[in-house]
């Protein structure tokens, strides 16, 4: 099976206005969405900048109060161990080079694995003698088992095209195959959006299917 992330980090990059109503309903309200900015940093090491490029998003976004909110996704195929998780996403601010009280917005997306849905996580970052001192909070989408019929219910083009990788519950594939790409089909979109959501969900349904 190919490495699908590469493309899932497109989609999202591409919709990321549409990514963080999704996932991020509550801080998308207090966003300026329409100001979202793409960051390529000269800081970072290339290792560290292909996989956070390659595998996730990083983007810049204004918020209604002025502040420039660094907004990470990363993109995983499946879960790694809990401890790993939270290590890897400070990993990544550091490599950003972002200073103390910068805000940030992190999430995970888990193609496969882990709790299906959206939800609050945390981890711990940084520790003393068994003492936690630094806590991270991030978002994380478990992709796979997640409800397709409920995400293909949502106005938002994205949402069709995470269902794309859901299994559906009350449709037979071949019927989760067809809601999924008349939805796309019938979207107020431009044509060259349609056709990169098109292709994407074509290629999650074949696998899916």
């Amino acid at each position: 099976m190919p490495d699908r992330r590469p493309l899932l980090r497109d989609l999202i990059q591409t919709f990321l206005a549409d990514y963080l109503r999704l996932v991020e309903p509550d801080s998308a309200r207090q966003m300026w969405l329409e100001g979202i900015h793409f960051p390529r940093s000269g800081k970072l090491a290339e290792p560290e900048e292909r996989e956070l490029f390659q595998h996730g998003v990083v983007a810049e976004v204004p918020s209604r109060r002025g502040q420039i909110i660094t907004v990470v996704v990363a993109v995983e195929i499946e879960p790694p161990a809990p401890e790993e998780i939270p290590q890897r996403l400070g990993g990544y601010l550091m490599d950003l080079g972002l200073r103390y009280g910068e805000p940030v917005l992190l999430s995970v997306v888990h193609l496969r694995g882990g709790c299906p849905g959206i939800r609050l996580e945390s981890g711990v970052l940084a520790e003393l003698c068994g003492i936690e001192l630094v806590r991270v909070y991030y978002t994380c989408f478990g992709v796979e088992e997640a409800r397709a019929e409920m995400f293909l219910e949502r106005q938002e083009p994205l949402a069709w095209l995470f269902a794309s990788l859901m299994r559906p519950r009350t449709r037979s594939p071949a019927e989760h195959r067809r809601a999924c790409l008349e939805k796309i089909a019938g979207a107020p979109l431009e044509e060259e959006h349609r056709e990169i959501l098109r292709r994407g969900a074509e290629a999650f349904l074949a696998e899916v299917g």
